[in-house]
């Protein structure tokens, strides 16, 4: 928690890294020629070849979908207790959101749950919210809690480690925040707490695309006098690490209206963009690259949200065969077949509505209509080499 600009953080990190990939006529780093061009076997049969896309058309290639991963990073800063035009507070309206979001996911998911601040008892004897305010109040003179734990990455672990979203695990995930209702806990070490979500991510051993959700209603507070950096810049930094070597992604929601201790989009959106997660090309123009909360609308906001980033983070993450390794990026098509028939996906690098590659250049995350078609349990994915990638979507042809 933190008094003065205490956050609320969710953090997921998902598996990415970098790539460089042409829109296009354009070519980028070349990818191998598949040495056989025939469809990618599936289930032991010969699956039907797709629909051409040009006559030069070298291979059709099945992609798998990529399991998820998640660890979320949950703020339990004391502004959290901050009641909201609804009557409930912050701290109610985000566990209710989070509750229904673990309802909603598969079992296959694999999740897991930390929060922060940690190292600290809460401070309950001294700090409080003020209901005359409905703002964070401490006492005149109160011992401050030093920042040697708090502000130690090593003083952090998962409450809750990853696994599989059994019963169970979702029991013992919710129980764990109900656990800190009551606790008013002080300090938003965000630099420290991320750097220590993304280092759980790349050590899990738990298959699947890595990320980290956070979400916060303020900004970064304490850790100045134990030499540990806690600005944005930092936060940024360790945001940017989950993209190097094994990749684990953050995506960032974050409360910005509120006239009480809220947190500012121009310190969000750069750490979503170091995370590998922003939502359009052209974001970084107006701050807006992170998931905004409002005060008025926080509950309907952040059911909203989660529902976004679960398309991204749960739902529509595919490997590439590996019969596209050093093919020339701007002669990749995506062709996604369902009941209707076959249609090829539009490259889309704004997000909104189509596929893009992830950092790492192994795998692609559809978006929108598209990520939605692919929920039908009978849709396959194919990679169709040798023809210029489209930018803008075909009608479907039915088979």
């Amino acid at each position: 928690m933190r008094a003065r600009n205490s956050s609320f953080f969710i953090m997921f990190v998902l598996l990415g890294g970098l790539v460089a990939a042409a829109c296009g006529g354009e070519a980028g780093a070349p990818l191998p020629t598949p040495a056989d061009p025939e469809p990618q076997l599936g289930d032991g049969e010969p699956e039907a070849p797709a629909p051409a896309i040009c006559a030069e058309t070298s291979g059709s290639y099945t992609a798998t979908r990529e399991p998820s991963n998640v660890l979320f990073l949950y703020d339990r800063s004391g502004s959290m207790h901050i009641e909201l035009p609804s009557k409930q507070t912050r701290w109610e309206a985000t566990k209710k959101g989070f509750f229904d979001l673990l309802g909603s996911l598969p079992a296959s998911t694999g999740a897991g749950l930390m929060l922060f601040p940690q190292g600290d008892a809460p401070v309950n004897a001294y700090c409080g919210i003020d209901p005359a305010l409905n703002d964070v109040r401490c006492k005149s003179s109160w011992p401050e809690p030093g920042e040697d734990a708090r502000c130690n990455p090593a003083s952090y672990t998962a409450n809750v480690p990853s696994a599989q979203l059994s019963p169970a695990q979702v029991k013992a995930m919710q129980d764990t925040v109900n656990a800190s209702d009551a606790g008013f806990y002080w300090g938003t070490p965000l630099a420290t707490a991320l750097t220590a979500a993304i280092a759980a991510q790349k050590a899990s051993t738990l298959p699947g695309a890595k990320s980290v959700i956070l979400l916060t209603d303020g900004n970064p507070t304490s850790c100045g006098g134990s030499g540990i950096s806690n600005d944005i810049d930092h936060v940024a930094d360790a945001a940017a690490a989950g993209l190097q070597g094994t990749l684990v992604r953050t995506f960032v929601i974050g409360l910005v209206d509120s006239s009480r201790q809220a947190a500012k989009a121009e310190n969000l959106s750069p750490i979503a963009v170091a995370g590998g997660t922003k939502r359009t090309v052209d974001c970084e123009k107006d701050d807006s690259c992170f998931y905004k909360l409002t005060d008025a609308n926080f509950a309907a906001d952040l059911k909203k949200v989660f529902e976004e980033i679960s398309l991204q983070a749960f739902d529509c993450t595919f490997n590439l065969p590996e019969q596209t390794a050093g093919t020339d990026p701007a002669l990749v098509n995506v062709q996604l077949t369902d009941g209707s028939g076959t249609r090829t996906i539009a490259r889309d690098e704004s997000r909104a509505n189509g596929w893009d590659y992830l950092p790492n250049g192994t795998q692609i995350q559809l978006y929108g209509q598209a990520c939605t078609d692919m929920k039908d349990e009978n849709a396959k994915l194919r990679i169709v080499l040798g023809c210029k990638t489209l930018a803008e979507p075909t009608q479907k042809s039915v088979n």
